[in-house]
């Protein structure tokens, strides 16, 4: 038996990171992956570790349901994505949406590209869906560090953090 979930959809995964990256312009890859596991899979946020006063959007969190499943285990789910992800900004690079060069520096950076209007529109629908979560991912959770204790990798227990450079 076939069962979809978009996690594992390379096509959505392309349409997130075009999301993320249209409103946050440079990110880190590993930063950039995080931020897409958690646009897939909302609920997740009331599992993060994080600064007592993100506990309202934490309780937040825990009304999006996933109309397809929550992952059984955190970690392996998302290590499973992370080719698809890979795929995805490899995709968004050809395509010309995101700069060649910093990829080898592991960093995903904008370029000046415009994407189509009906593109937009859907990404634009997408975002407004959850607005309150996912404007959180955006414009919050980006800007949490990624590396070292406290970071996105040490608060989501989703990545290795201890032997980071930072």
């Amino acid at each position: 038996m076939l069962i979809y979930h978009p996690a594992y959809d390379a096509y959505h995964c392309i349409f997130r990171m075009i999301a993320l990256i249209d409103h946050v312009n440079e990110i880190e890859i590993d930063k950039a992956r995080i931020l897409d596991f958690y646009l897939i899979f909302p609920a997740l946020i009331s599992e993060i570790r994080m600064p007592y006063n993100y506990n309202e959007i934490k309780r937040e969190a825990k009304k999006y349901t996933n109309v397809y499943r929550n992952p059984i285990n955190t970690t392996s789910t998302f290590r499973d994505m992370r080719e698809i992800q890979m795929a995805a900004i490899r995709c968004l690079a050809a395509t010309g949406l995101i700069e060649i060069t910093p990829l080898e520096r592991n960093l995903i950076k904008r370029t000046d590209k415009s994407i189509p209007d009906g593109l937009l529109l859907s990404m634009r629908d997408f975002l407004n869906a959850k607005e309150e979560i996912y404007t959180f991912i955006i414009s919050k959770l980006s800007q949490f560090p990624l590396t070292g204790k406290d970071g996105l990798k040490d608060r989501t227990n989703l990545m290795e953090f201890r032997y980071d450079f930072s």
